[in-house]
């Protein structure tokens, strides 16, 4: 399976490229990134000479909305694959997103946390609603997300249903990704937390949505 990364000097990009070279079923055979740097493999500072010179089957991208719209439309329309761990989305960003997939039949999973527990810590905390329905939530993460709240404490407001002046962001050094969500009553209250301690904790769920996007044309956007 051939790979883009976009984004491929972040952070999350730079981990993800130094996982799956060493994975045999996959190759990365660009990265795109603003940055002017010399790696093993061609590095495009645009997703248009990145198209006209490779051939690929699935376009990752973790870079910074709204900069990625535009790669992530041209993608779909030559019919590339897309995951997106970029945060910052609008609904109506994945209404569009959704009819072009549709349009050219192919897979689609942008989602703000590939963590694995992520779809049950959300199963897990619309139960806990349902006996403790006042609900704060408290993100953190380091001082370089440009975006807040997070994707993720946007998507569980979202799932709880809770205005999103009850969430409280935290930017500081040292930090990858920590979400707090706390119900309470009058008389008791539970705490949640999720700390992500290593981007390793993404990999498995990343994997899986590239397979599910490359092999089975599954369009899922979670914002």
């Amino acid at each position: 399976m051939k790979i883009v990364i976009n984004g491929i000097t972040g952070k999350m990009g730079a981990f993800l490229y130094n996982y799956l070279k060493e994975k045999n079923e996959y190759e990365v055979v660009s990265g795109i990134s603003r940055q002017t740097i010399e790696m093993d493999i061609p590095i495009y500072h645009d997703f248009t000479s990145c198209l006209e010179n490779e051939t690929f089957d699935t376009l990752i991208d973790f870079s910074v909305y709204p900069n990625c719209l535009d790669v992530l439309k041209q993608g779909i329309s030559n019919n590339k694959n897309i995951v997106s761990g970029t945060t910052g989305y609008k609904k109506y960003d994945a209404q569009h997103i959704t009819y072009l997939a549709k349009k050219h039949r192919v897979g689609v999973i942008i989602s703000p946390n590939f963590s694995m527990v992520n779809k049950e810590l959300t199963e897990l905390i619309t139960q806990i609603q349902k006996l403790l329905t006042n609900v704060e939530i408290i993100e953190e993460h380091g001082i370089h997300k440009k975006d807040k709240p997070s994707g993720t404490a946007k998507f569980f407001a979202k799932i709880l249903n809770i205005d999103k002046d009850k969430i409280h962001s935290v930017r500081l050094p040292g930090i990858i990704a920590n979400h707090h969500l706390i119900f309470a009553d009058c008389n008791q209250s539970i705490e949640l937390i999720h700390k992500i301690n290593n981007r390793q904790a993404f990999i498995n769920g990343i994997e899986h949505a590239i397979i599910e996007a490359t092999n089975y044309k599954t369009i899922e956007i979670l914002i």
